[in-house]
C-alpha cells in the first residue's frame, strides 16, 4: 500500500502539470507549473514543499498507524 501511495501521489501530482488547464482553477500540480512558467522561484519552491508535506503527513497518519496495528495483531514483535 506504501508504494502504491507513492506513485499514485506522482501520478497525480504530474497528471496534473499535463492536464490542469481543462478545469476551471487547476490543482498544485498546475499550481507548480504555472509558477515556473512565470519565472516565480519561490512559489515552484513552496509547491514542492507542500507535495512533500502532504506525502509525509500522509505515510505518519495512516501508514504508520497501520503498520503498527498490522504487527501488534501478527506478533510481529520483537
Amino acid at each position: 500500500m506504501r508504494v502504491g501511495w507513492a506513485f499514485a501521489w506522482r501520478t497525480l501530482i504530474a497528471a496534473e502539470l499535463v492536464f490542469g488547464i481543462s478545469s476551471s482553477s487547476g490543482g498544485l500540480g498546475w499550481f507548480i507549473f504555472r509558477a515556473r512558467n512565470e519565472l516565480l522561484t519561490d512559489l515552484v519552491f513552496a509547491g514542492l514543499a507542500t507535495v512533500i508535506l502532504i506525502g509525509l503527513l500522509v505515510e505518519a497518519v495512516v501508514f504508520r498507524g497501520l503498520e503498527s496495528l498490522t504487527v501488534r495483531r501478527w506478533g510481529m514483535l520483537r
